[in-house]
């Protein structure tokens, strides 16, 4: 007989002795945890405890056994004897009652002769009966997809994967407390949106029916958040789900979540600032005294402040090419080439420039380092320099090779901003599916005015990869994207 249908038959014991299996209300006075801390002070007391979680281990010896019961707290050993229950209501428990259960006990604490500390049963009830077994060598497992499949047996077997999603909502709330101490107003923007503007990505698109119209599923805030400083919100931020209709790798997911803010009266100088004070304010809340963390065998060292390294600089120092010298794109294309990227026909000097800083620049920097004043053509919403008007007030911060933030001084020329989008436009028209959506709409706001701007987003799911050392981003996010199963 099947393990399921084992457990189905029991199940049909069960109702039959006149017992719910799924009953519809529980009660507990202490967690796990609560009674393992307290447990002095609480067994002083005498008084009963109630607890309610998985059986998780069962050791019987006769008429009497010990147990693991685990709640979201942790664990915590009980006993129950035939002696405490009686002989009925300890017969159903070994004839019913299986590993993977959930249960409510009752009873009072007391420590075994070798000093454990455990909860002795008076009486107990069942508050679901599982139908199948939990995997017993869940952590030998080589195929990592399927823990993210059944994400709800690797929170079950494997502590450290709660853990993992413990520190990402707390660095969440910590985010949230660090703006709301600064005046920055937390908002929410459209997900679904009649353009996708605010980055270079493949959108999603969907139809509304009602509308008779396409929308975008939102590749980032930007757009809107704007337009809320236009109409005079100085500090503003959301923390944003956004899709990008783009590949899955190691640091890319097309659901992904970040936080964008914006600062009135701010440069991208002020936001490389509150960026350091950002980060150090988490590390400090999380338990890095030091500001240092280990990710991948390196000790990562967020001690502000972190170097500031040239765009262009960078790309002369790795490549050895100066791209100031080769403004068309056809010179660029010949430089680049002989380094073995691929270009593709549908690619601007834009498109080029970013393959080649993410090649050769981006995998070599492991340390927190900001990268600084970006090519016009890779920036179509930040302002340009005064003296350097092929350059942008732009930067990015990167952290073991992988790009955390990207921030600039944004641009609030109206009539440069629609050049900009035209130029844009030229390229989705040649088949670069990246090049961004801006609108007449957005132009439009632009023309009542908004005040000197700084703006920034931070890749949240990366963010928790480095402070949790887990080097894939669907370690930490709860349900990744995966291929259906045929």
């Amino acid at each position: 007989m099947g393990v399921e249908s084992d457990r189905l038959k029991k199940i049909r014991n069960i109702i039959e002795q006149g017992v719910n299996p799924y009953p519809s209300k529980a009660k507990r006075t202490h967690s796990c945890q609560d009674v393992d801390s307290d447990f002095n002070q609480i067994a002083k007391t005498k008084k009963c405890v109630t607890l309610a979680g998985r059986l998780v281990l069962l050791r019987v010896h006769g008429k009497a056994c010990f147990a693991n019961l685990e709640d979201f707290s942790g664990r915590f050993q009980f006993f129950l004897n035939q002696d405490d229950l009686g002989k009925k209501d300890y017969n159903f428990f070994i004839d019913n009652i299986d590993i993977g259960d959930f249960l409510q006990i009752k009873g009072r604490l007391f420590q075994t002769k070798k000093g454990e500390n455990t909860l002795r049963i008076e009486n107990y009830s069942l508050l679901s009966k599982s139908l199948l077994p939990l995997p017993e060598k869940w952590h030998g497992l080589s195929n990592i997809e399927t823990r993210f499949r059944q994400r709800y047996l690797d929170l079950i077997s494997n502590p450290k994967v709660r853990k993992i999603f413990t520190v990402r909502s707390k660095i969440i709330k910590l985010i949230r407390e660090f703006f709301d101490q600064r005046h920055f107003l937390e908002v929410e923007t459209p997900i679904l949106q009649t353009l996708a503007g605010g980055a270079a990505a493949k959108p999603f698109v969907t139809h509304h029916q009602a509308l008779n119209t396409e929308l975008y599923l939102r590749i980032a805030p930007e757009l809107y958040l704007k337009r809320l400083i236009i109409g005079g919100i100085e500090r503003v931020y959301e923390i944003a789900r956004c899709f990008r209709n783009e590949g899955i790798d190691r640091t890319h997911n097309p659901e992904f979540t970040q936080i964008e803010f914006y600062q009135a009266y701010a440069d991208y100088n002020d936001l490389m600032i509150l960026t350091e004070k950002l980060i150090v304010f988490l590390l400090k809340n999380l338990g890095f005294p030091d500001l240092k963390a280990e990710y991948q065998g390196k000790v990562i060292d967020f001690n502000p402040p972190y170097p500031r390294l040239d765009f262009r600089q960078a790309i002369i120092k790795e490549t050895k090419i100066d791209i100031d010298k080769y403004k068309k794109i056809e010179d660029l294309i010949l430089q680049v080439k002989p380094l073995g990227i691929k270009i593709d026909k549908t690619w601007g000097r834009g498109k080029i420039l970013d393959e080649l800083y993410k090649e050769f620049v981006l995998s070599k920097i492991i340390q927190p380092t900001f990268i600084i004043n970006h090519p016009l053509e890779l920036s179509p919403l930040a302002k340009k320099f005064p003296d350097r008007p092929d350059y942008v007030e732009r930067f990015q911060l990167l952290v073991y090779g992988m790009e955390m933030c990207n921030a600039f001084s944004e641009l609030n020329d109206p009539l440069d901003q629609e050049l900009r989008f035209e130029d844009q436009k030229k390229l989705r028209e040649k088949g670069d599916e990246e090049a961004q959506s801006g609108g007449k709409d957005f132009v439009t706001a632009l023309k009542y005015g908004m005040p000197p701007t700084a703006g920034e987003g931070i890749g949240i799911d990366r963010l928790v990869n480095i402070l949790t050392n887990t080097q894939n981003i669907r370690e930490v996010i709860l349900f990744p994207i995966l291929k259906p199963k045929k």
